[in-house]
């Protein structure tokens, strides 16, 4: 990576470097960048993905229907509601 790539990024991440830390930014994104090119070029014929390094299965329940509970319960422990709703915080403007 150059000195620009990296000063690209950072105005990207909108982070401020000094020169300093720019060049050092720079050797080690560098380094970085050349250790995912290496690991990308393994050959993984044949090899498995693996979902667990533990080897532990997940047991899930099947998904049963049953009985609703009823709004009024539901909201029997709600800090805020109204009636029928749970009241939130508003989260946009």
């Amino acid at each position: 990576m150059t000195i620009d790539e990296v000063r690209k990024l950072s105005e990207l991440a909108r982070l401020r470097f000094t020169e300093e830390e720019l060049e050092a930014f720079t050797k080690d994104f560098s380094s970085i960048v050349d250790y995912i090119g290496r690991i990308g070029s393994i050959d993984l014929d044949g090899v498995e993905p693996l979902t667990s390094v533990s080897g532990a299965v997940n047991r899930v329940r099947p998904d049963v229907e049953g009985e609703c509970l009823p709004s009024d319960q539901a909201l029997q422990n709600a800090p805020s509601n109204n009636e029928a709703f749970f009241k939130v915080p508003r989260v946009l403007g």
